[in-house]
Order: structure tokens, then C-alpha cells, then sequence
């Protein structure tokens, strides 16, 4: 058997190769370069593509199961040789497991969760190994557990079409904690939210965790404010530290909201503050300032909250002749 690094300067080689011949004299491991650069190809990997996963199909599979086999596969699930490409390039090791034994029933126990195969296929979108981790020890365990503290089948789907790395990436202790956690802050496993408080507690390690607690509390939300705007939004967590900082700078210090205020709509801390937050905002301002609207958070709250083209036809369309010059300065591709 060739070595790693002549196996790479061969498939290099071949790839910018028309033809191998296959005559007797004929370096074989090239012609097997040959025939996977020709099978990749036909599933659409660019030439990119096909040197990250070349040491991966050089690889003998332990069960003789062919390359071929897998891709299609894949390409069962996913819909499309474009996701094939993507995904098997992402994590080309995946094509070292066997099919019968691990790829296959790895698919069977997501789908008995997840119930169709699309939505199979967005799990692994989203996280591809999670088609080459353990079940018996792994995913079978971490779903009973989650089954056992009361979360419904509906919930435990949504957490692994949504967040599969909590699965994958976490251990079975990390997950208990995590549920344990989210229980402790209120959350009943009835509740839908629960599930983005666990991908949030299982996702950001405990010292990020307790800085952006800590940030929080710097822009004045106590300890019960944390907890209920959590509650309400369990994502704020997954805001960076910088944009916490934005986000409150430009709603306390310019627009002279509350803390507290942000508490009431915790969504606001993943919005834009150059495209939303502050167009709409100053938009919201100078109504209330000419006496249209109500000056109340809610009111700043309810127009950042709001689709873009719902927001032009309420404050804008209604009143252009006080704001339309306001919101041409900041948004003029939604000017007509």
C-alpha cells in the first residue's frame, strides 16, 4: 500500500488528469485515484472537495462496503448531490463507517424520532456526525433520559432537528446538567421554550455563561430580571458580549429605555441595531413626538417586532409626510 503522501501527490496528480490509462504497467493505486475522482465528480464535488476526502475513500472499509454505496446513500436522505458534496466534504470521516452498522441504523433511530425525512435530512444538515456516533451508548440513552424527565416526544424532535450537537458533542452527564439547570430556572419540560434553554445551557460553557450574566447585570437587570427574560427568550444567551453592549448602549442611552424595558421583549437583543433598531426606533421617536403614537416601549417594541413590509405600511405609508425623509436617510432601498 502506497503511503499518505504519495497517495496525495498521485490524486493531485490525477486531478488535473484527463484519462488514466490502464495498461499493465500502470500504477494501480492511481487508477483507484482515478475511478474516485470520477465518482465524486458525477455527485457534483469540486476538485476542493475531492482532495479533502480522498485519504477517507483510499481508506479499505473494514465490511468491503463501496464508496459508491455510501454516496448514495447519502444522496437518499439529503435529496441532492449538492448536499452530498457539502456535507461529505464537511466531514469526510464519516465515509470510514460501515453502512450496515453504523450509517444505516444511525438514520432508522433519527427518523423514529424525527418521524419524516426531511426533516432527518435537516438534522444532519446541520450536524452531519451525528449519523456516526454510538446509539446504544450514546443517543438511545440520552433520549430516554430526556423521555424520563417528562419533555415530550415533540420537544425531543425539535431539539434534534434543531440543536443535533447536544447529542452529539455533549456528554450524557453534560445533558443532564443542562436539563437539571433549565428545570431550576423555571422551566416546566411542558413548556416549548424548554428546549432552547437546554441548547442554550448545554451549548455555552459555564465561564461565557456567567460573563454575559454578569454583563447583563452591569446594564442593570437583577438577578430575577435575568431569570424572567430568559425565560421569555432563552436565545439572549447566544448573543455575543459585543452586541449585548450595542444593543443596550443604543436602547438606555439613546432611545432612554429602561432596563426593565428590555426585560418586557428580550427579542430585541438578536436584532440589528444598524438595520433595525435604530431606523425603526427613530422612526417610532419622531410619530411620538408629533403625537401619533403612544410613548410607551410597547410602541418601540411592537414596531421592532414587526415584519419589514407590515412596519412600512403602518409608520411609514401612514405617515410619509413626517417620516418618509427620516427613513430614506436610513433604509432608501425600502423607499420607493
Amino acid at each position: 500500500m502506497a503511503g499518505l503522501s504519495y497517495l496525495k501527490r498521485a490524486l493531485d496528480s490525477s486531478l488535473h488528469r484527463g484519462d488514466v490509462e490502464t495498461g499493465n504497467g500502470h500504477d494501480q493505486d492511481e487508477v483507484k485515484l482515478h475511478q474516485v475522482r470520477c465518482l465524486l465528480s458525477e455527485y457534483g464535488f469540486t476538485t476542493d472537495q475531492i482532495t479533502r476526502v480522498y485519504k477517507y475513500t483510499l481508506t479499505k472499509s473494514r465490511n468491503e462496503e463501496t464508496l459508491s454505496e455510501k454516496l448514495a446513500f447519502f444522496r437518499s436522505i439529503l435529496g441532492s448531490n449538492d448536499d452530498v458534496a457539502r456535507i461529505v466534504a464537511a466531514y469526510p470521516k464519516m465515509l470510514q463507517y460501515s453502512l450496515e452498522n453504523k450509517l444505516m441504523p444511525n438514520y432508522q433511530f433519527m427518523k423514529s424520532i424525527l418521524g419524516r425525512d426531511e426533516v432527518v435530512a435537516k438534522s444532519i444538515r446541520r450536524w452531519s456526525a451525528l449519523l456516526c456516533i454510538g446509539i446504544q451508548n450514546n443517543l438511545a440513552v440520552k433520549v430516554s433520559f430526556l423521555r424520563e424527565s417528562g419533555l415530550p416526544c415533540s420537544s425531543i424532535a425539535k431539539l434534534m432537528e434543531n440543536s443535533p450537537r447536544v447529542f452529539g458533542m455533549s456528554s450524557t452527564s453534560k445533558l443532564e446538567e443542562s436539563v437539571k439547570k433549565a428545570m431550576d430556572l423555571g422551566f416546566k419540560p411542558s413548556n416549548p421554550l424548554v428546549v432552547s434553554a437546554i441548547r442554550a445551557i448545554c451549548q455555552i460553557s459555564g465561564s461565557i455563561w456567567d460573563r454575559k450574566v454578569e454583563l447583563y447585570r452591569k446594564w442593570g437587570w437583577s438577578k430575577e430580571d435575568f431569570v424572567t427574560a430568559f425565560k421569555k427568550h432563552p436565545s439572549i444567551m447566544f448573543t455575543s458580549e459585543e452586541k449585548i453592549n450595542k444593543v443596550m448602549d443604543v436602547l438606555l442611552n439613546t432611545f432612554g429605555f429602561s432596563s426593565s424595558d428590555v426585560v418586557k421583549y428580550p427579542l430585541v437583543m438578536h436584532l440589528s441595531v444598524e438595520k433595525r433598531i435604530v431606523p425603526r426606533c427613530s422612526v417610532v421617536a419622531l410619530l411620538i413626538s408629533k403625537g401619533f403614537l403612544c410613548p410607551s416601549f410597547a410602541t418601540y417594541a411592537g414596531a421592532l417586532r414587526t415584519r419589514d413590509e407590515i412596519f412600512v405600511k403602518r409608520f411609514i405609508d401612514k405617515y410619509p409626510e413626517h417620516v418618509l425623509e427620516l427613513w430614506r436617510k436610513f433604509r432608501p432601498k425600502d423607499v420607493v
